[in-house]
């Protein structure tokens, strides 16, 4: 990702820059609280310190379910770049509040302005998201997002070391006033270079009444099946990350004695981590909008939190004193927790930013800030039941590591049901780019040659048992295969077969049933706007060289007339997974030596221009065949 994104780009470092002070001010402002609360045993109410960080939590957030509707309306409704402008100007007037509030010592006061806090993010979250794709082209929108969310979590990390150091410091109330208002006017600064972009729609009608608009947008968001699943995904993250950071504090101050500077080094590693999953979502999904990796994220979240109930209920140490930074890092397993939670963080980020991406590429312009404002309302339903959670179970005396060993186990069980239930072909697609990086010194040519929407057939040589992998590895989307049934129904081949959405086929001879419903699920497929993939030889090769192609394509496209993509694989004869040598699967694989593939994708056959004789030209015009059996590129 270049720099100078962030402060050459004129239409995008204005956002930037302006969301990252708003949400640095936020976390300065909250840490400083949170800190305050934990290391002074603030009570409110009859509550306990901690049930009274989980509550600031559930304050801080419930504005979100209350102001989120009406916010997304107004966002698509007016000129977005002068509506930020707006949130900015309030954002300083809550911040002189904020600075009272310290200043007096009132902590009901500033449980006040923690809400005022929430309701100007929900009005300005509709915002920052909503405006983005009018800001960027589509294949800039995940590396937006990415910055976005990177640099949100490197000012949520700036943000939580100053407030956390900053009640540490004698006059604290007075600093912290000061700070936060400075912040907030250089927003303001910032906000007014924000670009317009001309697309209000004056035909929505804002209701203030937050009831009914709030209902009505719930609904907008379950309109779409695939973006209300990303919603889900979304808010069941912020569900879990509420919990971990409401417990956050305790944990450091009670089980690994702690002192203030201990909980700002926990709270900056999570906030360090997501910036790190921000940066690898955005290497990893290759400028697409890559959601194949969002249960593997899931996965390893989980299993990083338990590791993290582990170290929290066997913790050995006992002191008389609360613990520096050096002190603590003294101690057996004090990293090992650090790398725990950086490793949730990180894998949060991964989850987290391509499911965001998800939500603005599938959703119409006008309807983007509402989306993302029901996608607030979400998370603040996911993250107020996950503030109740914590208070219930603290008020029957779970220890914070076994709570934090609960939530781990749910969210392993959660990972494996979007898995199956939501994203097994993007996962399995993202896998295999993840495997042929891995295994093969992959070269494309004529990317640009396979379109991003829309249905069409893939159609290519058939080389090795992997090279479905390496055509899933190059498409924009995921790939509805045709496998032979006998492969099909090899043990376990249907259990991952169904994930993978594969279709098995035979020969009229051999079923015709099984035939006739390969043909109806290729139409589906097609229908239904997916990419079919076929391997028109029928067969893999057994001498290298390429077979002539079966008459079967061309009765999908009659029934279906949709482009035919050539595409030509070269390098795998000769692999692990061919039939060369002493044959596919025998022997041992080189783990050592990467194999060079080149992929050319050839320019899309219109389907009145098909023809079975000249696409296995088109492909057959990439490959020649040497003496050994090889097939090499020819340079065109």
């Amino acid at each position: 990702m270049s720099l100078e994104f962030i402060f050459k780009d004129r239409r995008f470092w204005p956002l930037f820059w302006t969301q990252f002070l708003g949400a640095m001010n936020d976390n300065f402002f909250k840490n400083a609280l949170v800190m305050l609360i934990t290391y002074k045993s603030i009570s409110l109410m009859g509550l306990s310190s901690a049930s009274v960080v989980a509550m600031a939590g559930g304050v801080f957030i419930f504005p979100f379910f209350l102001f989120s509707a009406t916010a997304g309306q107004i966002a698509d409704r007016y000129e977005k770049a002068t509506v930020i402008r707006y949130t900015k100007i309030s954002e300083f007037l809550i911040m002189f509040v904020a600075a009272l509030g310290f200043y007096f010592d009132s902590y009901q006061m500033l449980m006040f302005v923690l809400f005022c806090m929430g309701a100007q993010s929900a009005f300005f979250g509709p915002l920052k998201y909503g405006i983005l794709p009018n800001l960027l082209k589509t294949e800039e929108l995940v590396t937006g997002n990415a910055f976005v969310g990177g640099g949100t979590f490197l000012a949520i990390l700036i943000g939580t070391i100053l407030g956390g150091l900053a009640t540490t410091i004698e006059g604290a109330s007075v600093v912290i006033g000061i700070g936060i208002l400075l912040v907030s006017f250089i927003g303001i600064l910032t906000s007014k270079k924000v670009i317009n972009v001309n697309n209000a729609d004056e035909s929505i009608k804002v209701d203030y009444t937050f009831i009914k608009p709030t209902i009505d947008i719930i609904k907008l968001t379950a309109k779409n099946k695939k973006v209300f699943y990303s919603v889900l995904g979304i808010s069941w993250f912020w569900f879990l990350g509420a919990a971990i950071l409401s417990v956050l504090p305790g944990l450091v101050k009670d089980y690994f004695y702690g002192d203030q500077s201990v909980g700002t080094l926990f709270l900056a590693t999570f906030t360090i981590g997501m910036g790190l999953g921000s940066f690898f979502c955005n290497k990893l999904s290759f400028k697409r909008v890559e959601v194949g990796m969002v249960p593997l994220a899931a996965l390893f979240m989980g299993i990083f939190l338990f590791d993290m109930y582990l170290v929290g209920n066997s913790w050995q140490g006992v002191t008389d004193e609360l613990l520096s930074i050096s002190a603590y890092l003294e101690e057996e397993n004090s990293i090992r927790a650090l790398i725990d939670l950086l490793l949730v963080s990180a894998f949060g980020g991964m989850f987290i930013i391509p499911q965001f991406a998800y939500i603005q590429h599938e959703t119409p312009e006008n309807e983007v800030s509402r989306i993302i404002a029901g996608n607030n309302i979400w998370n603040t339903i996911f993250m107020v039941v996950a503030a109740v959670l914590i208070m219930v179970m603290d008020s029957m005396g779970m220890t914070i590591p076994k709570i934090l060993g609960i939530f781990a186990f749910v969210n392993i069980i959660f990972s494996f049901i979007i898995y199956y239930f939501v994203y097994s072909e993007e996962a399995l697609r993202f896998l295999g780019w993840i495997i042929a990086k891995l295994m093969y010194k992959v070269e494309v040519k004529g990317r640009e040659n396979m379109p991003q929407d829309g249905p069409y057939v893939i159609a290519s040589n058939h080389v090795s048992f992997v090279d479905w992998i390496l055509v899933m590895s190059v498409c924009p989307r995921p790939v509805r295969f045709v496998i032979d049934h006998t492969y099909y129904n090899a043990p376990m081949g249907p259990f991952w077969f169904d994930q993978a959405r594969l279709i098995p086929i035979a020969t009229r001879r051999e079923s015709p049933e099984v035939l006739a419903t390969a043909y109806e699920e290729m139409s589906k497929a097609l229908d239904e706007n997916h990419i079919l993939g076929i391997f028109p030889e029928g067969y893999l090769t057994r001498n290298g060289k390429m077979r002539a192609f079966q008459p079967g394509l061309t009765k999908i496209i009659k029934r279906n007339p949709v482009p035919v993509i050539p595409l030509a694989i070269d390098g795998l004869w000769g692999s692990f997974f061919s039939h060369s040598g002493k044959g596919p699967l025998k022997g041992l694989p080189s783990i050592f030596k990467r194999r060079k593939v080149k992929l050319t994708i050839g320019e899309p056959m219109l389907p009145e221009q098909l023809d079975m004789k000249i696409l296995e030209t088109k492909i057959h015009a990439h490959l020649e065949i040497n003496h050994e059996g090889l097939e090499e590129f020819v340079s065109e």
